[in-house]
């Protein structure tokens, strides 16, 4: 069975993330696809396991109750209603043998940090560094120097640019991607957030969307800004970058991403 041809489709379908015409389709499918359906089971059955924390038991329940079946049978309804218990366990631990070393590894490929932040990062297109001379545009040598991936000068470049200057916020902003890249997760941070305060109707939205990028790359999920920042934004119909939001709380609260830790 290949789990990870359907493993992302599965997972939007029992999220409820799935859109309603791509949701009639998969059930559609599901009708005639074996695999799908098998793929399916698995993913909620997995989800049991994770979710009862069955795994870490496992083990010494079957060998309990594997000791209890060498025994000498008594029909007693409390040795009868073993058997369903038996079987959803044999079940469990299928599934954790099935998905095991391969889930994990694919989960810790698509759904770790460094993978989310990898899937939902742009760097700045050329096409919107305005290209001038120095005397024209004041911030010329900073967007010349972040085109040609000289990151640690854009930086130093950018941070130079004052507050009284008149394009101080895209200054922010191009300071925020130059230090992301270059791993310099707090200034990035700092750079974006004072972007945000500066409210420029150009970059605002811009920088909120990769202030969150900047605490995924950063391993800073859990922080309580980011979240605040996140549920804002997906939960805000109006901003540019809510799809965007959206899909990204999903794999953070996704099933893969459980396991994947």
């Amino acid at each position: 069975m290949d789990v990870e041809r359907y493993m992302e489709r599965v997972e939007q379908y029992t999220l409820g993330t799935m859109p309603p015409a791509e949701r009639a389709a998969f059930e559609a499918e599901l009708a005639t696809n074996t695999e799908l359906r098998d793929t399916l089971d698995l993913y909620r059955l997995g989800q049991e396991v994770i979710e009862q924390g069955v795994e870490a038991d496992l083990r010494r329940k079957m060998q309990a109750w594997a000791a209890t079946e060498t025994a000498a049978p008594v029909m007693t309804a409390s040795r009868i209603n073993l058997r369903p218990m038996w079987i959803r366990l044999a079940a469990a631990a299928s599934v954790v043998l099935v998905l095991g070393w391969f889930s994990v590894q694919w989960a810790g490929q698509h759904y770790s940090d460094k993978a989310l932040f990898a899937g939902q990062y742009a760097t700045p297109e050329a096409s919107t560094l305005r290209s001038a001379t120095a005397a024209e545009n004041p911030l010329e040598p900073g967007f010349k120097a972040l085109e040609d991936k000289q990151l640690q000068t854009a930086e130093n470049f950018f941070k130079t640019v004052s507050p009284d200057q008149e394009r101080y916020a895209e200054a922010q902003y191009y300071l925020g991607h130059s230090a992301l890249q270059l791993g310099h997760f707090d200034l990035a941070k700092d750079a974006f957030q004072t972007c945000i305060r500066q409210n420029e109707v150009k970059f605002s939205e811009k920088a909120q969307w990769n202030l969150l990028l900047t605490y995924v790359a950063a391993g800073e999920t859990d922080n309580t800004d980011f979240r605040q920042l996140l549920d804002a934004l997906r939960n805000d119909n109006g901003h540019s970058y809510q799809r965007e939001a959206q899909a990204l709380y999903g794999k953070l609260e996704s099933f893969w991403r459980r396991i994947g830790k």
